[in-house]
């Protein structure tokens, strides 16, 4: 059986919350992992292939089912696939822990990160 392929971004918070939930349902190793970092030449090749082969900007996580079927967004995959595997989001303490304790971090330094980018650029 052909592997699902996942799509996530290194340093999304999005694509580790999906990759949690995978992890603690047992099912990471259903999917061909690959890792576009925006500082690398993974990032262009990645998104152009999501943009060739779906006709979809890419956003991450993403996943080419293993029929061809993209499928995006962090609580959309974890709801497609938590009908795929019978597991309930909710049975799940780790993506409750993430949810509630990080996801509000790693949202904060973004938009910190966002902020102090903007200075920058303004100034010049």
């Amino acid at each position: 059986m052909d592997k699902n392929k996942l799509f996530v971004k290194g340093g999304c918070p999005f694509s580790y919350k999906f990759i949690i939930f995978l992890n603690e349902i047992g099912h990471l190793d259903d999917f061909e992992i690959n890792v576009a970092h925006a500082d690398e030449e993974s990032y262009e090749q990645i998104t152009m292939y999501i943009f060739e082969k779906s006709g979809q900007k890419a956003s991450f996580p993403i996943v080419e089912t293993n029929n061809g079927i993209f499928i995006a967004g962090s609580d959309e995959l974890i709801e497609h696939f938590s009908g795929v595997y019978n597991k309930s989001r909710d049975e799940i303490d780790m993506l409750k822990y993430w949810e509630t304790n990080m996801m509000p971090r790693m949202r904060n330094i973004m938009k910190q990160l966002r902020e102090a980018k903007e200075k920058i650029v303004n100034k010049n």
